[in-house]
């Protein structure tokens, strides 16, 4: 088979593992994929997120600000599909797919197989991650950057991209200034023109002048200051260098899921068990082959840096943020397996196997993991869209930013939005990262419920079992009109009606001031 064919079939299959149930797995949307998808719609719509902000660097999230880059080419898809759970996560699907062709053309057909069956990268080509995008640009300028060594007009192209990469997500701004310097360094000493190389850096720094200016402002860098590993510089030293092996461990590569459940497949880690052996025989192959080649030293410090921005913060294994690092790592495992001389039958063999246990593993997603992606919010959007007229109160004492939940499925005007924020407000947007998860939108009140009050009033009352138990229920005289379960049939949220006359007749004793006033 040639190469050719090699690619097209590892590109096909990686498409395959990625596009089918792109929509319904995972099941549900998370509320950053929310964020992303309704902000594309805002913008297509209004040209303005659904703060009001007219084309924002970077977009504010939920007490933070969060990378825009990945909401600006969601605003075709939204556009072309509608706002919808396969429109918000398409661009990520795409991006996981280029990367598996780039891979294959600019390393090996094998490289790209390992990238297109590995669980981390399936996993987050399925779901609206702003880091896969990230790391497409990434790659793609580092090969670019690396190609100008030979041929200097990819030189702009290359420093480019990375500059771009660094609006994707917050690991590419530290990598994309880190590459930028070592490819001028090494283009320098390869005898590449320095006009070219001057050009290029101008560049990269128009590019990202607007992304180094807001990094000055403290509250654009509220998420990071929230992440940094506490305590004395002594005892951040020791932490970063645990946490900085911890991303090395065989039980965290090969075996253990990623401890945010909403970061993996539930019974996977980052790579499967099989490509233990090739990954330490591609170490042992590489740490033989001395002196090191360009593309070899090139993927170490890819490696090694990558790993830094995870390290740096207080979660114990956050695969999210060292995604580079793993992309070297499916590198070294395919170093491994061509070191081996795997014969192609072997190779089959894991592949199918690999396939097999991802497919249980999407089974299991669904399954496990439908309320962690607030599948049953869908039901709960349509449910109130059909009660326009009858107030509702969302408790919000456990639950996510709901709001935008509802937004994304029922497609509010963003109007509805910009216009609680005053133009002052949006003067000074990059400084202001605080949230109120309260928020009051056409016939809804997301907050707590209040039994102080909220019986007495001819509303809807929505909440988990832990907002609203069957005991309240019934002392309140509240009548239950509506579930909404998970994937499995199981109660995730219940909608209560308020019957205050009721509820009024059985206080007469002790009335509250509602009662006096509106009960007769």
């Amino acid at each position: 088979m040639t190469d050719k064919r090699r690619i097209f079939a590892v590109v096909l299959l990686a498409g395959l593992l990625r596009f089918p149930g792109l929509g319904s797995t995972p099941p549900g949307v998370y509320v950053d994929e929310a964020l992303q998808g309704y902000n594309a719609y805002s913008l297509r719509l209004t040209g303005r997120d659904h703060y009001g902000q007219a084309w924002p660097v970077v977009t504010k999230l939920f007490g933070s600000y969060s990378s825009s880059l990945y909401t600006y080419f969601s605003v075709v898809p939204v556009g072309l599909m509608g706002l919808n759970p396969v429109s918000a996560r398409i661009s990520s699907a795409v991006s996981g797919i280029l990367l598996v062709l780039l891979v294959s053309a600019a390393l090996s057909p094998l490289t790209g197989l390992i990238i297109a069956v590995s669980p981390v990268f399936v996993y987050f080509s399925r779901g609206a991650f702003e880091a896969n995008l990230g790391l497409l640009l990434l790659v793609a300028g580092i090969f670019a950057s690396q190609k100008a060594v030979r041929r200097q007009a990819f030189l702009p192209w290359g420093f480019a991209l990375l500059s771009l990469s660094a609006y994707a997500y917050h690991a590419e701004r530290f990598l994309s200034l880190v590459f930028l310097g070592w490819f001028s360094w090494t283009a320098r000493r390869a005898g590449l023109a320095t006009r070219s190389i001057i050009i290029s850096l101008a560049l990269a720094l128009i590019i990202q002048t607007p992304l180094l200016w807001l990094s000055v402002h403290p509250a654009v860098n509220t998420r990071l200051h929230e992440l940094v590993i506490p305590g004395s510089p002594s005892q951040k030293v020791v932490a970063v260098v645990k946490s900085f092996g911890v991303y090395f461990s065989p039980d965290n590569l090969f075996s253990r899921p990623d401890p945010d459940i909403q970061r993996s497949f539930p019974d996977l880690g980052v790579f499967y068990w099989w490509m233990v052996i090739p990954f330490l025989a591609g170490i042992w192959h590489l740490f033989r082959s001395q002196p090191l080649s360009p593309k070899s030293r090139l993927m170490l410090i890819l490696l090694f840096l990558s790993v830094i921005p995870g390290s740096l913060t207080r979660d114990y294994f956050a695969s999210l943020r060292v995604l580079p690092a793993f992309f070297s790592v499916a590198w070294i495992i395919s170093q491994g397996l061509s070191w081996l001389k795997v014969r192609p039958v072997w190779l089959g063999m894991f592949v199918i196997l690999s396939l097999l246990e991802l497919y249980s593993n999407m089974v299991l997603l669904q399954h496990e993991r439908s309320s962690v992606w607030n599948y049953e919010y869908r039901e709960l959007a349509g449910f109130i869209k059909r009660h326009p007229d009858l107030p509702v109160v969302i408790d919000s004492s456990r639950a996510k930013p709901v709001y935008i939940l509802l937004a994304f499925y029922n497609r509010f005007p963003p109007l509805l939005f910009q216009s609680q924020y005053p133009s002052s407000w949006l003067k000074n947007y990059y400084s202001h990262p605080e949230f109120d998860p309260d928020i009051e939108v056409l016939n809804i009140h997301i907050r707590p419920i209040s039994w102080a009050g909220d019986i007495y009033r001819d509303q809807l009352l929505i909440g988990d079992q832990l907002a609203i138990s069957s005991a309240q229920a019934e002392e309140h005289f509240l009548e239950l009109v509506a579930e909404f379960r998970d994937i499995n049939g199981h109660p995730a949220l219940t909608a209560y009606r308020t019957h205050p006359q009721s509820k009024c007749r059985a206080t007469q004793s002790t009335p509250s001031s509602y009662c006096r006033d509106n009960i007769r």
